[in-house]
């Protein structure tokens, strides 16, 4: 096996077991750890199919991601030290079923499929595209931002909602139980 063979394969089994971290531990910050592990994989399989540019963003862009995906799941799961619920064991292997279905499928599919050799250089550069992501969908990546954080919000108000309390009866007097 060459070195960029070896490379390639410790990269997509790097990507393979940060994604059944993702998915597969209870804990949600060792499941945020998978994910990350899971992309440096992902970067990593980039870099040795000679798409520098592609790793790189793909790195700095899930760095930025990773941070509020850390955010959402402090602010909307239960506690670290609450009970856990227990997982239905039908459920995990239904999911497994449809995930072995997906993947038999997307095998089947590839097995035949015949990509032509690429022949000169690609006509798109990463100058190109960030002069096009910068000018032609500068007012896309805006609304983007303003949706994220909306979202963000949203999802502060819902994870913070206390369902005993009645809308309009806050603040600290509410809090301490005065009348």
């Amino acid at each position: 096996m060459s070195w960029p063979g070896f490379l390639f394969g410790m990269s997509a089994a790097l990507a393979l077991i940060g994604a059944l971290f993702a998915v597969g531990l209870k804990n949600i910050f060792h499941n945020i750890l998978g994910f990350a592990l899971s992309l440096v994989g992902v970067a990593g399989l980039f870099l040795t199919l000679g798409s520098d540019f592609l790793a790189i963003v793909l790195l700095l862009v899930y760095v930025g991601a990773l941070g509020i995906a850390m955010v959402y799941a402090v602010m909307l799961s239960q506690p670290l030290d609450a009970p856990r619920a227990k997982r239905s064991l039908a459920k995990v292997a239904g999911a497994a079923l449809l995930a072995a279905a997906v993947a038999l499928a997307l095998w089947l599919v590839l097995r035949g499929a015949r990509f032509p050799p690429l022949e000169g250089g690609l006509a798109v550069s990463p100058q190109l595209t960030g002069y096009r992501l910068l000018s032609d969908y500068v007012l896309a990546f805006e609304l983007i931002s303003v949706l994220l954080v909306v979202a963000m919000i949203g999802a502060v108000m819902v994870a913070r909602r206390d369902p005993g309390r009645r809308p309009g009866a806050g603040g600290a007097a509410a809090r301490r139980g005065a009348p």
